[in-house]
Formats: structure tokens, sequence, C-alpha cells
């Protein structure tokens, strides 16, 4: 029986990469609910150029605000996402940082800077809808769930198809901690690079 032996390297970057995963797992619903105003989590998916009032994303053309001006629908989305994912980035930063400090862990900046990047830019892509509805239709028809999958808030109202408890709430989760994966295993094989080889050293 054989025994794998690693360097110090190696098992450096999966603690690391062990930490945060669990981190990133651990704190996503706490950031991504708790840290959410409400009104982001209402606006976040608007699209399209009708015109709407920002405070609440109701159609200009239904009631007139003489103390609101109405723009385009995809731009109160694009602002809503924006806050949602500043405040979702702030609190998962905080939390890596007590982590990090709390085990005695090593996490250079450029580790944080690419982690926050990937984490930051997903996340506002998921969250616009646009692209997880795209990826929803060609992935295991998807958008037959997603059709099927609804809530119905109140009575006489239209089914909710993308706030939570619906299959597209479940699909932009199962995403956004997938992805979280991909962020500690950039972040750690930043954090701890391979050594480097020196020029005729022995392999």
């Amino acid at each position: 029986m054989t025994t794998a032996t690693f360097s110090g390297r190696v098992v450096e970057r999966v603690a690391l990469f062990g930490a945060l995963t669990s981190t990133f797992h651990g704190l996503h619903l706490w950031a991504d609910r708790w840290l959410q105003r409400p009104k982001d989590a209402v606006l976040k998916g608007l699209q399209g150029d009708e015109l709407v009032y920002p405070s609440d994303g109701t159609p200009s053309g239904e009631i007139v605000r003489e103390d609101e001006v109405a723009v385009p629908a995809s731009v109160v989305g694009r602002r809503a996402a924006t806050g949602h994912v500043l405040t979702y980035a702030a609190g998962q930063l905080v939390v890596t940082e007590v982590v990090v400090r709390l085990l005695g862990l090593r996490l250079p900046w450029r580790a944080r800077l690419a982690g926050a990047v990937i984490n930051f830019g997903t996340h506002w892509v998921i969250d616009r809808r646009r692209v997880l509805l795209w990826l929803a239709e060609r992935v295991n028809h998807k958008d037959s769930f997603i059709a099927y999958a609804t809530v119905l808030r109140k009575p006489d109202a239209e089914p909710d198809t993308s706030g939570p408890g619906t299959a597209l709430s479940d699909l932009d989760q199962g995403l956004h901690k997938l992805l979280g994966v991909l962020a500690a295993a950039v972040m750690a094989r930043l954090a701890v690079p391979a050594r480097r080889r020196v020029r005729g050293a022995a392999c």
C-alpha cells in the first residue's frame, strides 16, 4: 500500500480552499437575504425600456406621480442589482476577513480582489436574470421547471416566477454557490502559488 505525499504548499492551499468554500457557503443566504434591501429584491430583475418609477417599479402609464421621475425599467433593474451586490460583497469580505484572521490563514490582497471580482461580477449578471434564463433554456430544459414551480403570493394575483420558493430562485441559488466554489479555488491558488523550480535542480 502506497501513501500519497503532498508538499506543504498543497496542504496549505487545500486548507485555505476548504475554509473559503465553507465560509462562502455558510454566509451566502445571510448576505443574499438578510443584507438585501426589499426594494432591491423586487426590482433587480427589471428589464426593458418601459418607463417605471424607481421607488417601486410601478409603470408610469398606470399612475401619475408629480414628485417622482419615471426612468426605463432596465435602469431601475441595474441600480437595484448593483445595490444588492455591493451589500453582498461587503458582507462577504467582512466575514471572510474575520474567518481568515481567526484561523491564522494567509490571504493576500490579490487573492481577495480576484475573489471579489468573481463573486461580484457573476452575482450581478445572475441576478439580472437574462443570462440565468438563457442558461435555463439550454441546460436540461429548466425553462419548463421554471414555468411549473411558481408561487401564488395573493389570491387573484399573477403567479410569482422568480421570488423565494420558485424554481428560478432555486436555480439562482445553486449557481451562486457553484461560482463561490470557483472563486474559493482561484483565491487559494493565488494565495499559495506553486514553488518555482530552479533550473538545473533535481525533480
